[in-house]
């Protein structure tokens, strides 16, 4: 039977240390989910600069390329060391799923757990002082890995070495509930990207095809493509200018100090918009 090792902990906890230290020169594949996750921004085309929802979806695609290598590797024959960031049980109890339902596999994790002391030291040796208070911040999101996630063995690795946890497993709704939340998560991050690519080929159709094009403050009206109307002054959707998506609805005869939007930035009073149904009292 082949087996899989996971190592998890927080920034600076020693994962690599141990790694290196008990898995270098043996025939395991090592493989490091931070490769991975900068695969992933890499491929979106960000560097260090990455937009919160951009940042999701790449770590979710981090994790889904890291899975498949994992499945390969084991098919393959091969034993295999995995450093995965998982702090909570729903990602480890879905990962371990697809493990599971994919090879037959024994499944291990080791989860770093230095004194203060020994954490504090390696986060003075790798110069990274600066951002200590997150770091703790988020050692105190970890969730300690269960029996019950699917794990044949879980250890504890202090400055004392390797303990082997017995805890206590989790209620059986827990795992319903949290498997619902990741498929649900999905589902809803699918739909987004959906709508998404529906908006963009909507926005990239309106290049060459016509469509009503109606000036806020004259009243103009003419039936014609968006780059038609960029070419004659307009401004509006898709292309835009200065004021985004606020009350850019001009010909090329009208000015910006006569639409709703210089109305509002130069009064300095916001208006009133109320949306919905309105009750009784």
């Amino acid at each position: 039977m082949q087996k899989v090792i996971f190592v998890m902990g927080a920034t600076a906890s020693g994962k690599t240390h141990f790694i290196n230290h008990y898995f270098t020169g043996k025939d395991v594949a090592v493989l490091n989910i931070f490769d991975y996750q900068q695969k992933a921004y890499e491929e979106a085309g960000f560097g260090k600069m990455i937009p919160m929802g951009v940042q999701i979806r790449c770590l979710m695609k981090a994790n889904d390329m890291l899975l498949n290598d994992i499945i390969e590797k084991l098919k393959q024959g091969r034993d295999v060391v995995v450093e995965q960031t998982f702090f909570k049980a729903k990602r480890r109890i879905v990962y371990v799923d697809a493990i599971r339902e994919a090879v037959d596999a024994e499944i291990d994790i080791y989860v770093m757990c230095p004194g203060n002391e020994q954490w504090q030291e390696n986060i003075r040796k790798r110069e990274l002082e600066d951002d200590r208070g997150s770091f703790e911040m988020n050692a105190a999101e970890i969730e300690f890995p269960n029996p019950s996630e699917g794990f044949d063995s879980i250890y504890e690795m202090s400055d004392n070495g390797a303990k082997l946890r017995f805890d206590p497993p989790l209620d059986e709704h827990f795992l319903i509930d949290a498997r619902k939340q990741i498929a649900e998560e999905k589902e809803r991050i699918q739909k987004e990207d959906e709508n998404s690519r529906k908006r963009k080929e909507l926005l990239e159709s309106m290049k060459t095809r016509p469509f009503w094009h109606y000036c806020e403050v004259c009243g103009k009206e003419e039936y014609i493509t968006a780059k038609e109307a960029y070419n004659s002054g307009w401004d509006y959707p898709p292309q835009m200018g200065c004021f985004g998506m606020l009350g850019p609805r001009t010909c090329g005869n009208c000015l910006l100090k006569d639409t709703l939007y210089w109305k509002i930035e130069t009064s300095g009073k916001l208006p009133l918009v109320l949306e919905g149904e309105q009750y009784e009292t």
